[in-house]
């Protein structure tokens, strides 16, 4: 179980980037894989410090909370990052990208359930949130192990999103995803 568990994953990440890259996508970039990030800054540190000191004088200042929160995302400090997006978005709910990147940190520090809970909370705000879907399809499918409800994820994230820049190739893993016709084998290339 746990090395078919492996082997869905490796084969999911494999096809998915091998058909985002041949694609001819709008973007020339495909999407970041779930929780990956910006580039970490090199002046983090010092950046984190200027949002404590903000903090500390303002301990509700909405952008210093989600700045260093990013800062603690993009460098894989999860708690904390968790810590200050909660806080966030308890003067601000609604903001689809903040509850994402907490549902990322969720997904990193090992609560996958966390992390499906906040993105459908983006959702169900946001329906429009490409990201939010696009990560809840991958954590269905490779953490929670439910491939139905990931293509089901993916399917609401072409239906909501039209102009997803890359729907064809989201398509085209969808349809590698599906069982193959009267077998219930799933097919991956």
């Amino acid at each position: 179980m746990k090395r078919s568990g492996i082997l869905l994953r490796l084969a999911l990440v494999s096809s998915l980037a091998a058909a985002l890259s041949i694609s001819g996508c709008k973007k020339k970039e495909p999407p970041s894989p779930v929780g990956t990030g910006e580039p970490i800054r090199l002046n983090a540190a010092a950046d984190i410090e200027n949002y404590e000191e903000i903090l500390r004088k303002d301990p509700n200042n909405l952008q210093a909370l989600i700045g260093i929160g990013n800062l603690y995302f993009d460098t894989n400090r999860d708690l904390l990052a968790i810590e200050n997006y909660r806080k966030a978005l308890a003067m601000d709910p609604t903001n689809a990208n903040v509850r994402t990147d907490m549902a990322i940190c969720y997904r990193r520090s090992g609560n996958p359930v966390r992390a499906v809970e906040e993105l459908k909370r983006a959702i169900s705000t946001t329906p429009r949130h490409a990201q939010s879907r696009y990560n809840l399809g991958v954590i269905l499918i490779q953490d929670m192990h439910d491939v139905e409800g990931g293509i089901k994820a993916w399917e609401a994230l072409l239906e909501n999103v039209p102009d997803y820049p890359y729907r064809d190739s989201l398509r085209a893993e969808i349809a590698r995803m599906r069982p193959a016709q009267g077998s219930g084998k799933q097919v991956y290339k």
